[in-house]
């Protein structure tokens, strides 16, 4: 018997090293002497040979059956053995891969599946005879073989996933800690400016992000930015956009020229990526003893402005062409900056995409008219209170289902007089 190799060599085994033996009949042997040769040799399947030309393979079995029936004997015995050919005998040749011969004795016949194998040279020569058992052990070495492997890998890609799910745990952390405190009023000009905030990453990290500038004790600038796509490679941009502000704060006052100096940066960089990456953002500077907003976007939904004087609700004075691209894609692109007054009680809201494009079961947005008419109805409550009441409400609107865009809300409040 022929020794299983290792099961990782299978892929290499050459198929002359599984022959069980080699013996075979002349094509004019009696069936008489064909029996008794089986019974001398002790195997079940012998080659038929005409001269060294592979006729066929012939089977103990058969043989049996046709001297042992009534009258066998004396009608059969004295036959050649040619004429007791089994009719669909599996033939490889060698070379032939393993796991085709697997597949081919896997297709056979349930009658048929524990016959000998015939192996032939690439000419046709006969070689020798490969016993099913043989290849049936083979191939549950290769099978647990494989499951040995793949077990492996699952541990393997688990442990790596557990690490990677680590990593982005952290990495979210971190992130939320970058956001700026908004639990106090902003002083600026002796008028408070109060903030709120709401931060939902549709994953571990997120392309959305905020940030408060305190400019001056007259003026604080608020930038949200959406980074396209979200992910991993979303918030490292995300962190090098905060850093670059911080650079900034010397234009910090003038909403264009920021977006402006910010492109130019953000163009030369992204460009070295190879890849089409880009990020809006939408930035206004309040200046609340004056009254001031001052605001400059870069291919980013404006954000709402309530009047507190008529109660209306409308999005901040920003034409089409005034509204730049954005930022990452033009380089030397100057992005204009837009003023409005922003007046005692007034409210701002600035937000990304993943708000109004939250979509129910039957694929319909929420929309900016409900989101605008939601903010009108939340200028009752308190600003953390609007917002949240505005998330609630989007959640509602899709049903409750998980959010599948990051989201990102920053309110702003003049105090009234």
């Amino acid at each position: 018997m022929p020794e299983t190799p290792p099961t990782a060599e299978l892929a290499a085994v050459d198929l002359r090293s599984l022959i069980a033996h080699a013996q075979s009949l002349p094509a004019a042997t009696t069936v008489e002497r064909a029996q008794q040769e089986f019974v001398r040799a002790g195997v079940a399947f012998l080659a038929v040979l005409d001269g060294g030309r592979l006729l066929g393979l012939c089977a103990r079995r058969e043989l049996d059956q046709a001297l042992g029936s009534r009258y066998g004997f004396a009608l059969n015995a004295q036959r050649p053995v040619r004429e007791h050919l089994m009719a669909s005998p599996l033939q490889v040749a060698a070379g032939t891969p393993l796991t085709e011969v697997f597949r081919a004795t896997a297709e056979r016949e349930d009658r048929e599946f524990f016959d000998d194998v015939l192996l032939v040279a690439p000419g046709g020569a006969y070689l020798g005879l490969i016993a099913m058992r043989t290849l049936a052990r083979l191939q549950t070495d290769f099978l647990l073989g494989n499951i040995v492997r793949l077990e492996a890998s699952r541990r393997e890609i688990a442990d790596k996933n557990r690490e990677m799910e680590s990593d982005l745990a952290m990495a979210r952390e971190v992130q939320l800690a970058m956001l700026p405190p908004l639990t106090a009023p902003v002083a600026a000009g002796g008028r408070a400016l109060q903030l709120a905030h709401r931060y939902r990453p549709a994953g571990g990290v997120s392309g959305d992000f905020f940030d408060v500038l305190r400019i001056s004790d007259r003026a604080t600038g608020i930038i949200v930015c959406d980074v396209m796509g979200h992910g991993v490679r979303s918030a490292l941009i995300t962190a090098m956009v905060r850093a670059m502000l911080e650079e900034l704060r010397p234009i910090a006052t003038d909403p264009g020229a920021l977006l402006t100096r910010l492109n130019c940066d953000l163009t030369r960089i992204l460009r070295q990526t190879g890849g089409l990456i880009f990020v809006t953002a939408a930035y206004a500077v309040l200046s609340p003893a004056e009254e001031k907003l001052r605001y400059a976007q870069a291919g980013h939904p404006t954000p709402l402005h309530w009047d507190a004087g008529t109660g209306a609700v409308r999005a901040v004075a920003c034409s089409p062409d005034q509204a730049g691209p954005a930022l990452g894609l033009i380089d030397q692109f100057e992005f204009a900056t837009n003023e409005e007054r922003f007046a005692s009680g007034d409210r701002l809201l600035l937000f990304t995409d993943g708000l109004f494009e939250a979509a129910n079961a039957a694929g319909e947005e929420f929309g900016l008219a409900r989101l605008t008419a939601a903010m009108r109805a939340g200028v009752a409550q308190s600003l953390d209170g609007a917002l949240a009441g505005l998330l609630a409400e989007v959640s509602a609107f899709c049903g409750g289902a998980p959010f599948t865009d990051d989201i990102c809300l920053v309110a702003a409040e003049l105090e009234r007089q």
